[in-house]
């Protein structure tokens, strides 16, 4: 038997199945990617717009000592009471926050649709305008939402922290939301589908217009898995009642990540996560299906309140 050529043994290898790696490998790789080319061109800029202020904060800062100085000399400063919030209005815990009943999140801040890339992140339009949408229309339901905007992809990067970490981040937001809000039933961390090319499954049509679909996900063996199961359970049956085929169901994964293997689901009985439409829809169909979510949340949270 004639024994093969070097040349012959490096093509053997190359179609072999074991170099061939799976997608959720590649997935993940495309994301750690994205991410460290992202804080690389964040550095540049940083120090690129630090050098063209500089001379002007200067300036400014300069200008502000001068302008306080004199009112000073006008006009001594009040001295406040122990009690004044300096905060403002903006940190008082209002009637309607103690009754807000929904909370929205979103983990990945800058997922972004309507791109062929499955890391597709942008940092104006992603998944932090679809949150708002749907707490802009739960709120016109009658139903109090609180919706924290924060981008957790911008804080990763400054922190310098690795892309695996920021459910940390957005776990500090939940621990505080049940504190703030106590009669809050409803934590929605909002992601998109990573999947490309599967346009046809995150899309419907309602009423003859293209919207994006829904998927509920629920993490198995934690301390809330029963409720939270039981809660998206009612949510994808009331979403297809009231629209048929939006919801593509609940699915159950086993773990998450190491660092938050519940991705914050063991905090709160009423906590899920919900994928709407996928990278290949567009802004208009994710926001119809915000409504019509809120439209389904409405219904499902006075059933549990009867």
């Amino acid at each position: 038997m004639r024994a093969r050529t070097e040349q012959e043994w490096i093509h053997l290898l190359k179609d072999g199945d074991e170099l061939k790696p799976d997608q959720e490998y590649i997935h993940q790789t495309r994301k750690k990617l994205l991410y460290e080319a992202r804080k690389l061109r964040s550095k540049r800029e940083k120090k690129k717009v630090w050098r063209m202020i500089w001379p002007s904060m200067m300036a400014v800062a300069i200008a502000a000592i001068l302008v306080i100085t004199t009112l000073n000399q006008v006009n001594p400063p009040v001295q406040r009471s122990a009690s004044h919030n300096s905060l403002g209005t903006a940190s008082k815990t209002s009637a309607t926050n103690k009754e807000t009943k929904v909370f929205i999140y979103q983990t990945h801040s800058q997922e972004s649709f309507e791109t062929k890339e499955v890391a597709g992140y942008n940092p104006k339009k992603n998944v932090r305008t679809v949150g708002k949408k749907l707490g802009t229309y739960l709120n016109k339901e009658s139903v109090p939402t609180a919706v924290n905007t924060t981008d957790y992809v911008k804080q990763l990067l400054k922190k310098k922290m690795e892309y695996k970490e920021i459910y940390e981040l957005s776990r500090n937001s939940v621990k505080e939301a049940i504190k703030t809000y106590p009669n809050v039933q409803l934590l929605l961390d909002i992601h998109r589908d990573g999947e490309i090319k599967n346009r046809q499954s995150t899309t419907t049509k309602v009423d003859g217009k293209n919207v994006a679909t829904v998927l509920f996900i629920i993490y198995k063996n934690q301390p809330y898995t029963s409720e939270n199961t039981k809660l998206a359970i009612e949510l994808d049956k009331t979403l297809n009642e009231l629209y048929p085929g939006v919801s593509r169901g609940v699915v159950q994964k086993d773990k998450g990540i190491a660092s938050v293997p519940s991705y914050n689901q063991d905090l709160h009985e009423g906590s899920i996560m919900v994928n709407i439409g996928g990278v290949e829809n567009t802004l208009k169909e994710e926001t119809r299906t915000a409504k019509m979510l809120a439209k389904a949340i409405k219904v499902v949270l006075k059933e549990e309140a009867d």
